[in-house]
């Protein structure tokens, strides 16, 4: 069976597959390579999801929900009519979804695949990664740093080059910078440096605030559609400014229109917090890595917040290098994440390529200072320790007679234990001990399926071993089972109308961008498409849908005003 690499993001998804010495990128139902990571239900309550959802974001805001990979890992809950879903479960229909299109596009099953993830993705969201991929139906045993998908990407275009390189992944909710040292076809990571909470979506925010400034309005009295629909243009003015020097925003609020004009200039002036932040991780992995920027082959940008010029250029200023932008920043992870799998499956054409990875996160216990007596961390695993990785300290008792032992292990860089998250603990009686005296050794050991074990041996010559996993966020595999279960009752929109579902949400998100005459006419135009669909006669569908799309094409500016011929023969 096969295997897929899929590129599971913030914005938009996409699946792909190695396949007689090439990437291939899967298409959806719809005949597109990338899938919205957006979630619905419809006004039937069946589960939407894709570019039917993303269009009814705006009309149906209450129904729909996105950007869900910024919170896998927490508690957050998202509602949506009488259900309630946490991000994994969200993630996981939309894997669900593309492992469907997958296997209609392959015609074969599909039971495993190798899933992309930020390269500062902690514990508790990688683990959450894999459930959301569990409950969908898919094995994953391993997880592939989106940076380092990106250098596999960019050198089975470019070779494989000896030299060192930074890998930029800005996307649309997630910022990770890698550097990695390629030489005699080993990939060796190097440094891992991000920012989880920064992406494409901070600039669409900073030009909804603006326009909503701009124009005096008051956000305490807007609606909920009529933000959708200010947010949603501000995403298209952001988009169009990747290739036109100036674009306007204008949005229909009642009886008014209100506009914006914005060019790239004024965007760094409103968004310059934003790109403050991009500069962080990139100082910092350089830091980490003892790297100046002058000693790299490349900087390589990818995701798709890297295709904003301006993002680019801050990137030059800040570091003096132009970047490499020759490689397609949308599917560069989900090829990446292909390669990776051939190279798990020993396929031929990367038989002698080695990817070597770090762990993003230092791994300690928590120990009593004897100066203070405080809580701190003994880091065990710096971050940026490549893996597998088995580090052992050795510790003394903290006070006369100690016959307990208490091994709390945490994850994080905070020399406070209790601002790092906890992952598990051991609890274990020892023979009474004198104070100072060597009492137990603790040894971690990490791998690079993100499989933690501690082992403590203590001054009895008795061990004690230990699987961890973050207690904040795992499953048992009865949780497991039962989520699965409830989510595979949810009733899902069938595959062969999604076309016509996409063109009536399209319909619905310009109604509440238009205003009277042309208003009126899209909405007599939907009423007669969801009669003809009513009917069922497939004829008729199939023609009133090439009506209603180029209808919808004038109304939206986008007929290109090429003759159909496949129309003319109906």
């Amino acid at each position: 069976m096969a295997v897929i690499g899929i590129d599971l993001g913030t914005t938009n998804s996409l699946a792909c597959i190695w396949r007689n010495g090439a990437p291939i990128i899967i298409k959806n139902n719809l005949g597109n390579p990338l899938t919205p990571s957006v979630v619905g239900v419809d006004d039937d309550n069946n589960v939407i999801v894709g570019e039917v959802a993303k269009e009814r974001l705006i009309s149906h805001p209450d129904k729909t929900t996105a950007e869900f990979k910024r919170t896998m890992g927490t508690k957050k809950i998202y509602p949506l009519v009488t259900n309630n879903f946490s991000s994994e479960q969200l993630s996981s229909l939309v894997l669900k979804k593309i492992k469907e299109d997958a296997e209609a596009f392959l015609k074969e099953e599909i039971t495993e695949a190798v899933i992309s993830v930020p390269a500062y993705f902690d514990d508790c969201r990688r683990n959450a990664t894999k459930q959301a991929a569990e409950m969908s139906g898919l094995k994953v045993e391993r997880l592939i740093n989106e940076p380092s998908a990106a250098a596999l990407a960019y050198m089975q275009k470019h070779g494989f080059e000896d030299g060192t390189y930074m890998v930029i992944d800005f996307g649309g909710g997630t910022l990770d910078v890698s550097m990695i040292d390629s030489f005699d076809s080993i990939m060796e990571i190097l440094a891992v440096a991000g920012n989880n909470q920064l992406g494409g979506k901070d600039f669409n925010e900073a030009i909804y605030k603006h326009f909503i400034s701009e124009n005096s309005l008051d956000e305490s009295k807007l609606t909920a559609e009529q933000k959708a629909s200010i947010y949603k243009t501000a995403e298209i003015c952001k988009i169009a400014l990747t290739e036109t020097p100036i674009s306007v925003m204008s949005v229909n609020i009642g009886d008014k229109n209100y506009s914006l004009s914005l060019d790239n200039n004024s965007l760094i002036k409103i968004a310059h917090e934003v790109f403050e932040k991009i500069g962080e991780p990139i100082k910092r992995v350089l830091r980490d890595s003892h790297m100046n920027v002058q000693e790299l082959k490349d900087i390589i940008l990818v995701g798709g917040s890297c295709k904003m010029p301006t993002v680019a250029a801050y990137i030059e200023r800040i570091t003096g290098r132009k970047p490499c932008t020759d490689i397609d920043p949308d599917t560069a992870i989900g090829i990446g994440a292909c390669i990776f799998a051939g190279m798990k499956n020993r396929n031929e054409d990367f038989k002698d390529v080695i990817l070597t990875d770090i762990c993003p996160f230092s791994l300690g216990i928590a120990i009593q200072d004897p100066r203070t007596m405080e809580q701190i961390m003994d880091f065990i695993i710096q971050r940026n320790s490549m893996l597998p990785s088995s580090k052992t300290h050795k510790y003394y008792a903290a006070h006369d007679n100690q016959t307990g032992l208490r091994i709390q292990l945490y994850q994080g860089e905070s020399i406070v234990p209790s601002n790092n998250i906890k992952l598990g603990e051991l609890n274990m009686n020892v023979p009474p001990t004198p104070l100072n005296a060597y009492i137990a050794s603790t040894k971690l050991t990490y791998d690079i399926n993100g499989i933690l074990v501690v082992d403590v041996t203590t001054n009895d010559n008795k061990t004690y071993s230990k699987v961890i996993l973050s207690q904040s966020n795992t499953m048992s595999e009865e949780e497991l089972n039962k989520c699965k279960e409830e989510l595979d009752k949810l009733r899902f929109a069938p595959s062969n109308e999604e076309k016509n579902q996409l063109l009536i949400a399209r319909a619905e998100r310009i109604i509440e961008e238009t205003l009277s005459f042309e208003r009126q006419q899209i909405i007599d135009f939907l009423q007669s498409y969801k009669m003809c669909l009513a009917a069922g006669n497939d004829r008729d569908i199939r023609i009133l849908t090439k009506r209603f799309t180029k209808f919808l094409d004038q109304i939206e500016g986008l007929d290109t005003g090429i003759n159909d011929e496949e129309e003319d023969l109906l």
